[in-house]
């Protein structure tokens, strides 16, 4: 008999470990990672998805900025995706490849690409030179695969990603081959032409600065004319101030270069995720909005008939005072039956008010997919890059307007690069 209630402790535990992790699962740790806490953010990450792609790669995300070293897990997604990538087409994309991970993530293109990139820059950390140089030679595939004119995915802020790779490995000529795709990409940048024009010294550096703490789905019902696709649509709000970023190392300060672009990757993630689970989705939306609107019109009209007699019931109240005054010779009591029919109409009026407005709430809270939706959380919503042609000792970041919140990690392989995040937000 014992056994029973054991089973049924396990089950509900593996349930509730299986369970996918919603936006109010990241509060804690999104509050440490706008104070650059990136230690207290790994400890208070999500536990839903233990080993699922979405905690993998954030965990591993994370640990990269704290100096971490460790990546069994990252290596063993990395080879997965390799496994089980896809690569399909549509009207919209023409065509475009995607990974669907056990638990039903559909990883966008961005997703999958710096996960390599970020494997190969955790080899480099450790010094294994020829790993890091396949994933970066996959990670161009990738970005240059030749799917089509209108579906290939590629990205001026992945690509100076994967060129600060090259540097660490070495790689001075394929590192300037990504930095020219990045100018052709954005061409407006007069920083990113002039890497593509002048290499890193062999004993200088190269500085990424992680910025921002991540853009955050929210409702968009205006963003579509079909009703049902409309309200199920979501864009992606950013936080960031996109500040003016120095470097300072003793006597000397260089200015960092803000480059713009990462929304792309938010912004691609949801036309992949439409496109891939259109039907479906839509479907499920339409059964959840049917029955939404079932259940609230139902609880909102209890609510407002329920006001309303209440109400009547106030009137009638008064009403009877009134009678009672009238028939006593009472204008006291007379005048106290109108204060309460007054009374009784007031308070109607704010209780239906009140039900309609907790009605519209329960509403737009159950249809608002935004606090589920999935992806991978963390990732910058901008970057600064700068170099330095030597060696930094000891660089701290600043601004114009005075210190800055920020985490710098030291700096890696045979050509140096230097990471870090500055999360730019007011102070949560």
């Amino acid at each position: 008999m014992r056994f029973l209630p054991f089973c049924f402790f396990c089950l509900i535990f593996a349930i509730q470990c299986t369970s996918l992790a919603k936006r109010q699962d990241y509060e804690t740790s999104l509050l440490s990672y706008k104070k650059a806490d990136v230690n207290s953010t790994l400890t208070t990450l999500p536990r839903n998805e233990r080993k699922g792609f979405i905690a993998v790669l954030e965990k591993a995300h994370l640990s990269f900025l704290n100096g971490g070293t460790k990546f069994d897990d990252l290596e063993s997604l990395a080879e997965e995706s390799k496994e089980r990538l896809r690569f399909s087409a549509s009207r919209s994309l023409k065509s475009f490849f995607y990974l669907e991970s056990e638990d039903g993530y559909y990883a966008s293109e961005a997703e999958i690409i710096y996960l390599h990139i970020l494997l190969g820059l955790y080899y480099a950390r450790v010094e294994d030179y020829e790993k890091a140089k396949i994933q970066a030679r996959y990670a161009g595939n990738l970005l240059s695969g030749e799917w089509s004119a209108e579906g290939q995915f590629d990205d001026p802020t992945l690509r100076l990603l994967l060129a600060s790779l090259w540097l660490t490995t070495g790689a001075r000529e394929e590192a300037m081959v990504d930095f020219r795709k990045a100018t052709q990409l954005k061409p407006q940048s007069h920083s990113i032409r002039s890497f593509s024009n002048e290499m890193i010294p062999t004993d200088g550096e190269f500085i990424f600065i992680f910025g921002g703490p991540g853009a955050e789905p929210e409702m968009d019902p205006s963003a579509n004319l079909n009703f049902i696709r409309g309200l199920r649509n979501l864009k992606f709000r950013m936080s960031g101030k996109q500040s003016t970023l120095l470097l300072v190392d003793n006597s000397k300060t260089i200015t960092l270069s803000l480059e713009k672009g990462t929304l792309g990757w938010y912004e691609r993630h949801l036309i992949r995720d439409n496109e891939i689970s259109e039907l479906i989705q839509d479907s499920k939306y339409f059964q959840l909005m049917s029955a939404t609107a079932i259940k609230e019109g139902t609880k909102g009209t209890l609510k407002v008939t329920g006001s309303i007699l209440a109400s009547a019931t106030i009137i009638a109240l008064g009403a009877g005072l009134v009678y009672v005054g009238a028939e006593v010779n009472s204008e006291d009591i007379a005048g106290l039956g109108i204060i309460t029919i007054i009374a009784g109409f007031q308070l109607g009026s704010e209780w239906v008010g009140a039900s309609i407005r907790q009605t519209k709430e329960n509403i737009k809270e159950d249809l608002d997919v935004s606090n589920e939706y999935r992806y991978v959380r963390f990732f910058p919503e901008y970057v600064w890059i700068g170099k330095s042609k030597s060696k930094l000792k000891s660089p701290i970041l600043t601004s114009n307007h005075g210190p800055v919140t920020y985490h710098l990690t030291p700096a890696i392989g045979k050509i140096k690069v230097r990471f870090g995040f500055v999360p730019d937000v007011q102070n949560p």
